[in-house]
């Protein structure tokens, strides 16, 4: 083992080292309130990234799948006539809208009872929205203001708990 090389160009040593100095924030202060303030405001951070990924979701799928056609009933068996089944229909992610597309690749892409070229959403959102109650496209639009509102409101998170500077106030014990 040589430190001169360990240390040098030569090796990935220092991208691993520059991700963990970045990261270990006892070398950077020894302030226990500073450190807390930027590990909250990083979740706060992370959860406004997560609900703005999941507004999109729920507007994509509001804008440009079939999730209504996907829940219509299927009236195919009489004992069933009065539930609904999603089984009958491909749930549909989005259209492809590509002029260069040739005749074999729409064909190949044309699938799930669709009529032009389309990607099948095996994800299981549309199992996911039903779950949870969603039945319209807006449903799925209410749904992607309100994440869109909650991701607002983490980005405030963010500003206000990396800024704040809490008032520490020492009480002093007294034995009885």
């Amino acid at each position: 083992f040589s430190r001169t090389i360990a240390k040098g160009p030569d090796t990935t040593t220092w991208i691993w080292n520059l991700h963990a100095d970045a990261h270990d924030f006892d070398s950077h202060t020894s302030d226990l309130e500073e450190i807390s303030r930027k590990v909250f405001s990083a979740h706060f951070g992370q959860l406004s990234i997560i609900f703005l990924w999941l507004s999109g979701m729920y507007f994509h799928g509001a804008r440009f799948s079939n999730y209504e056609a996907w829940l219509r009933p299927h009236y195919s068996s009489y004992l069933v006539w009065f539930c609904y089944r999603p089984l009958h229909v491909r749930p549909i992610a989005h259209a492809i809208w590509d002029p260069h597309f040739g005749q074999p690749a729409v064909e190949a892409f044309t699938r799930g009872g669709a009529l032009g070229p389309v990607n099948i959403a095996y994800s299981g959102v549309y199992q996911w929205w039903y779950t949870i109650g969603l039945r319209t496209n807006e449903d799925l639009y209410t749904g992607a203001l309100f994440l869109l509102f909650l991701s607002a409101l983490s980005l405030i998170g963010v500003g206000y708990t990396y800024n704040q500077k809490m008032e520490t106030k020492s009480f002093m014990v007294q034995k009885c």
